[in-house]
C-alpha cells in the first residue's frame, strides 16, 4: 500500500484491473502487435489462455496456496494405498476432519471452518490441476474485469454457498476442492457478460458474442458428468461432487447479479438492472438463511 499527505492509499492490485471508462477493448490491448512468426511461444500461451494474468493478482495467489496445500497433504499420510488410477493420489484418512461432511458437520457443530477449508484440498494431481487450470483461465479474467475485491467476495461466496447446497441434498457425502470456487467463477463470467450483453463487442473487441460466451458454458459443463448425479466424492477420492458444482455456479451466477454492475444501465440484458440486483439479494438472503436453519436444525442430517 502507498500512502502520503496527498496520496491516496492504493491497493496492489489495482494497477492490473479494467476501467469501465476505458473505450479500448480488453483483448485489443493485449494482443500481440509484432509480426507472428516472431512471437515467442509463451507470449503465444500468454496472449491464448491468460491475456490479463498478473503475478499480482488473488488469482495467482489462490493457485499457489491450492499447490502448496496439496503438496503438504500428500506428507501428512503418504499416498493413497488403496488401488487407484490417479497421478498422486492423497490419502483420504488426511481429510478426515476438514472435507465437506454433512454428518460430521452436524455431529461437530464446532467444525465451521470446513465449510471454506476444504475449498483448498484436492485428492490428486489432476483434481488441483484442473481446478488451478480453471482458475487461470477463467479467474484471471473476470478478477481483471471486476476487480479483486469483488472476486474474492465472489469465489468464496459461491464455494460456500454451492457447499451448502451439495450438504442439503446429499448430507452422506464426504468432499474436498475449489471446482465449487471455480464453477461460481465461470457462472459470474457468464453473470457479467448477461449484464453487459448489448456491449460486449466494445468491451472485448471481439465482434461474435457467441465466440464471447463460449469458453465459459464449455468449462462449465465439461466435467459435470450428468449420468453421474448422485455421485459425489467418496471416502476413496472417487466420483465428482456435482452437487456442488451445480450449487456453486447457480450462486456464481446469483452473486454476479449483485456484485457486478454493468458498464452502462442503459444496456443491461432485457430489463433496469435493479430489478436483477433485487433478484439477487432476495434469493441470496432467503437461500443462506433458511439453507443454514434446516441443515443445523432438521434430525434428518443428523442420520
Amino acid at each position: 500500500m502507498l500512502s502520503g499527505p496527498n496520496t491516496k492509499a492504493i491497493s496492489p492490485f489495482k494497477h492490473n484491473q479494467y476501467d469501465p471508462n476505458d473505450t479500448v477493448p480488453v483483448f485489443a490491448k493485449t494482443a500481440y502487435k509484432g509480426d507472428p512468426r516472431e512471437q515467442s511461444i509463451i507470449s503465444f500461451l500468454n496472449e491464448t489462455f491468460c491475456p490479463v494474468f498478473s503475478f499480482v493478482s488473488f488469482s495467482f495467489i489462490i493457485i499457489v496456496i491450492n499447490i502448496l496445500v496439496f503438496i503438504i497433504t500428500l506428507f501428512i499420510n503418504g499416498f493413497n494405498d488403496t488401488k487407484h488410477d490417479k497421478f498422486l493420489p492423497v490419502n483420504w484418512q488426511t481429510f478426515n476432519d476438514i472435507s465437506l461432511f454433512g454428518k460430521d458437520l452436524r455431529a461437530n457443530p464446532g467444525h465451521i471452518y470446513r465449510w471454506i477449508v476444504h475449498d483448498f484440498l484436492h485428492s490428486s494431481f489432476e483434481h488441483v490441476f484442473s481446478n488451478c487450470f480453471g482458475i487461470l483461465i477463467i479467474g484471471t479474467l473476470l478478477e481483471y474485469l471486476i476487480g479483486t475485491w469483488k472476486y474474492i467476495i465472489i469465489y468464496f461466496a459461491s464455494g460456500l454457498l454451492g457447499s451448502l447446497f451439495s450438504v442439503l441434498i446429499d448430507h452422506h457425502t464426504r468432499s474436498v476442492g475449489a471446482s465449487i470456487c471455480c464453477y461460481g467463477i465461470i457462472a459470474a463470467l457468464l453473470g457479467f457478460d448477461f449484464l453487459n450483453w448489448q456491449i460486449l463487442p466494445q468491451i472485448y473487441g471481439i465482434q461474435s458474442r457467441c465466440s464471447i460466451v463460449t469458453l465459459p458454458i464449455i468449462m462449465l459443463l465439461f466435467i459435470l458428468p450428468t449420468n453421474e448425479l448422485t455421485n459425489g466424492h467418496t471416502k476413496e477420492g472417487e466420483g465428482i461432487n456435482v452437487y456442488g458444482h451445480i450449487g456453486g455456479a447457480i450462486f456464481g451466477f446469483i452473486l454476479s447479479l449483485i456484485i457486478i454492475r454493468p458498464k452502462d444501465n442503459n444496456y443491461s440484458c432485457g430489463c433496469v438492472y435493479k430489478y436483477y440486483l433485487i433478484f439477487g439479494i432476495v434469493c441470496t438472503a432467503l437461500f443462506t438463511l433458511l439453507g443454514f436453519l434446516l441443515f443445523y436444525l432438521l434430525d434428518y442430517y443428523k442420520e
